[in-house]
């Protein structure tokens, strides 16, 4: 999934809970540009950042590891 597919998840999902973006700051410990760059999809936050706020929307994320044929 890359950054902007990402960026639509996490801002539709905000929306369905009928959360605005200063709100799900304080909820996740994060400035408001923060949330405004992630939903963008032209932030780069540190893995803790984006647990934060996926936490306060009540999803989680996973990373997949594979080997490849290199």
């Amino acid at each position: 999934m890359n950054q902007h597919k990402i960026a639509d998840f996490i801002r539709l999902r905000r929306i369905y809970l009928s959360i605005n973006q200063e709100d799900l700051a304080e909820l996740a410990g994060v400035t408001t540009k923060t949330i405004y760059l992630v939903e963008k999809g032209t932030g780069n936050p540190a893995i803790s950042t984006l647990e934060k706020i996926l936490n306060v929307l009540g999803l989680e994320f996973s990373v997949h590891v594979k080997k490849t044929d290199k």
